[in-house]
C-alpha cells in the first residue's frame, strides 16, 4: 500500500457517515455538532492523506493539527447540551484551541512530518507536552463530565444518548493509552493512530444521530433555538 492509504480509507467511510447523517438526520437537535465532528474527523484524514503523498508538508501537517485541534472542545460542547448545562464552559476549550491553531499556522515549522507509511504518520510538534495536556484533559474532563451527570443528575438528562457518546469518547481513547502504556515510543504517532480509532467515534455519532433525546424539553428548547435564529 501506499504511505497514507489508511486515511484515505478512513476518509472515505467518514464521509459516507457524514453524507448518511445529513440525509436521514437533519431534524436531529444535536445535528450540528455531528456534523461538525464527523468534519473534522474526516478533513484531519483526508490532511494526513495529503501530506503522504507530498502535498507541501510543512502547511498540509500544520492545517491538520489545527483541525484535530477543535475536536475536543466541540466533543464537550455536545456533551453540555445533552445533559442541559447552562454555564457556557466550553468557550475555555475553544479558546485554548484557538490560541494553538494560530501558533501552528503563523510559526513554520511547528509542526514537522517526520515520517509516514501506509498505516499512520509520524509527526514533531514542537508544544507536544502542552498540547497533550490540552487535548487529553478535555476529552477526560468530558468523560468524568458525562459520567457525573449520569450518576447525579440521571432522571434529568438523556441517559440513552451520553451513553453513546461517552462509548465514542472511550472507543479511541482506552486503545491508545493501552498502546502508549505497552510501547511509550510510539508518542510521536498518538496525534495520528488516535485518530483512526477515532473512526469508531464517528461510527458512535453516526449512531447517535438517529437517536432523538427523550426529554421533550431539551428538543423543543433547542428547535426554538433554531427557529428564532
Amino acid at each position: 500500500m501506499l504511505p497514507g492509504t489508511l486515511s484515505l480509507i478512513f476518509f472515505v467511510i467518514e464521509f459516507i457517515i457524514l453524507i448518511i447523517v445529513i440525509i436521514f438526520n437533519r431534524d436531529h437537535p444535536f445535528f450540528w455538532s455531528v456534523v461538525g465532528l464527523l468534519g473534522l474527523l474526516q478533513l484531519y484524514q483526508l490532511s494526513e492523506w495529503l501530506i503522504c503523498i507530498g502535498v507541501d508538508e510543512n502547511i498540509t501537517g500544520r492545517i491538520a493539527y489545527v483541525i484535530i485541534t477543535f475536536l475536543p472542545p466541540l466533543g464537550y460542547f455536545l456533551s453540555t447540551r445533552i445533559v442541559q448545562w447552562k454555564f457556557p464552559d466550553y468557550w475555555i476549550g475553544f479558546a485554548a484551541a484557538t490560541a494553538f491553531s494560530l501558533y501552528y499556522l503563523i510559526v513554520p515549522n511547528s509542526i514537522e512530518l517526520i515520517d509516514c507509511n501506509p498505516l499512520y504518520a509520524v509527526y514533531n510538534n514542537e508544544l507536544s507536552l502542552y498540547y497533550g495536556i490540552y487535548y487529553i484533559g478535555i476529552i477526560a474532563y468530558s468523560i468524568l463530565f458525562l459520567v457525573a451527570h449520569m450518576i447525579w443528575r440521571k432522571e434529568k438528562i438523556d441517559r440513552k444518548l451520553s451513553i453513546l457518546l461517552l462509548v465514542g469518547y472511550l472507543s479511541f481513547l482506552v486503545p491508545m493509552y493501552l498502546m502508549v502504556l505497552i510501547d511509550s515510543s510510539v508518542k510521536n504517532t498518538v496525534a495520528s493512530i488516535m485518530c483512526k480509532y477515532a473512526l469508531l467515534l464517528a461510527v458512535t455519532l453516526g449512531v447517535f444521530s438517529f437517536i432523538k433525546p427523550k426529554n421533550k424539553h431539551i428538543e423543543k428548547d433547542i428547535v426554538n433555538k433554531i427557529e428564532n435564529s
